[in-house]
């Protein structure tokens, strides 16, 4: 079992999805369609957050929920990237690697989401939480 999300492989195909949609944000022409852009950053990044709270959650069953909407912003960024490129402000090379980086992460995520869905973990995020030291406790004054 991991103890950090950092430790999932998952979420390293995650942080390289995020790094190529950041760079790909910095292209000028999609930069000027200001809606676009702010729909393609916001989806971007509620990924790694969802996952991060997701596995923070006290049960698999929370965190599968978390990552099931991991993966919908997945799948949005992708689609508005396409818009992207039909309106000719990226590549065709440019949607290519995030297409080729985001549907597999996007299986990745599912496949996941049927494993919590089975493991039935009820205690997630405890084993982080160390228990407080008692404080030595003072007579009271007389």
């Amino acid at each position: 079992m991991a103890n950090t999300l950092e430790e999932l492989p998952l979420y390293q195909k995650v942080v390289e999805f995020w790094t190529a949609v950041t760079e790909m944000l910095t292209t000028p022409a999609l930069r000027r369609d200001r809606q676009l852009y702010d729909q393609i950053a916001a989806a971007n990044d509620s990924i790694e957050a969802n996952m991060k709270e997701g596995f923070e959650q006290p049960t698999d069953a929370a965190f599968a929920h978390l990552v099931f909407v991991a993966k919908g912003s997945t799948a949005e960024v992708i689609v508005r990237l396409k818009q992207a490129h039909r309106k000719r402000y990226i590549s065709d090379e440019q949607l290519t690697r995030i297409v080729d980086l985001g549907e597999p992460l996007g299986k990745m995520m599912g496949g996941f989401v049927k494993y919590l869905a089975t493991s039935g973990f009820t205690d997630r995020g405890r084993h982080s939480i160390a228990p407080r030291p008692r404080r030595p406790t003072k007579p009271p004054r007389r």
